[in-house]
């Protein structure tokens, strides 16, 4: 039985691999923080080249918290395209190779940067989303962003784990 349940129907996560995968991955991100991006670069390859084996399914989920610092995230997390993983992962790998031009931004320039930069709209259902995710935390215990359970067991800060070892 697991001890976190998270919402991750394609309506409130980027869902990538096949659900009968051995191993499960659950993270939880914004786009501009800085640990995520460290995490994110660091595992990419091997996150993506274990979903592509069968060996992985990952289930994406971006909070919008109210630190200050991740207010441009938090718009930017407004126009993920649930409804389409492989567009919304293209989206999200490329805001995570500009994260500091996005970090730059004023909080009201940043809508306008990403329609112009990646011709994305904003996602209509984004606020179900929201609410979806923000109940996911507060049941989950997520206090911080990165947050990942890799099969049922949590890490955060330095916690952080390495996929290569673990899905080789």
């Amino acid at each position: 039985m697991s001890t976190y349940h998270f919402d991750t129907t394609n309506a409130t996560a980027v869902n990538l691999g096949n659900q009968a995968a051995p191993q499960s991955l659950t993270a939880i991100f914004n786009l501009v923080c800085p640990d995520t991006l460290r995490w994110w670069q660091r595992n990419h390859d091997d996150l993506i080249t274990a979903v592509d084996a069968g060996q992985l399914q990952v289930h994406l989920k971006f909070w919008n918290k109210s630190k200050e610092s991740l207010m441009n995230g938090n718009v930017a997390h407004g126009f993920i395209d649930y409804q389409h993983p492989q567009a919304a992962l293209a989206f999200i790998e490329a805001v995570f190779e500009h994260q500091d031009d996005l970090r730059e931004l004023a909080v009201d320039d940043v809508a306008d940067y990403l329609q112009r930069t990646y011709r994305v709209t904003p996602y209509a259902q984004a606020p179900a989303v929201q609410a979806a995710v923000d109940s996911d935390v507060i049941v989950n215990g997520v206090l911080t962003v990165p947050t990942l359970i890799l099969d049922d067991q949590k890490y955060t800060g330095d916690s952080l784990p390495s996929l290569q070892p673990r899905l080789v």
